[in-house]
């Protein structure tokens, strides 16, 4: 009987610390990770994001897939570094009946709980390079 607890205890456990199937979120602030080139930016957080693609999550995310770091309040919810559920997965993101794709892989600590995203993302919602300025009024899917 101890044994069937135990399994029962760690499969709840399981579940209950895994994301659900889908995570979204509306009203969210977009800001830019890094003004210039977007590729410098787009290798840093691969490189050296809390997901860790380059480790981790290696073959996963597409070459020129954008990149995004979600808000610190949202991502903590799944998990740490490379254990988070949401690392490597794919956002949908809209704004103003703009919609694009990137992959998660970083944390963002701003206190705007904004998603930093590189420069082509940043443009592709109209943002401009060395702006600095913050997007409002974005919503957001995440498929697990």
């Amino acid at each position: 009987m101890q044994f069937s607890l135990a399994i029962a205890a760690s499969v709840l456990a399981a579940t209950a610390s895994a994301a659900p199937a889908t995570v979204s979120g509306t009203n969210t602030n977009g800001s830019i990770f890094m003004f210039g080139d977007p590729a410098p930016a787009r290798n840093l957080l691969y490189q050296f994001g809390a997901c860790g693609l380059s480790t981790y999550f290696v073959g996963q995310v597409p070459d020129d897939m954008p990149l995004v770091a979600m808000p610190a309040n949202i991502f903590d919810q799944y998990g740490s570094a490379q254990h988070n559920t949401l690392c490597a997965k794919i956002i949908t993101l809209t704004r103003n009946g703009v919609t694009r794709q990137a992959a998660i892989a970083d944390r963002n600590l701003s206190n705007t709980n904004s998603i930093d995203m590189t420069l082509d993302l940043w443009e592709a919602f109209g943002g401009h390079d060395n702006d600095g300025s913050i997007i409002p009024g974005f919503s957001y899917v995440i498929n697990n």
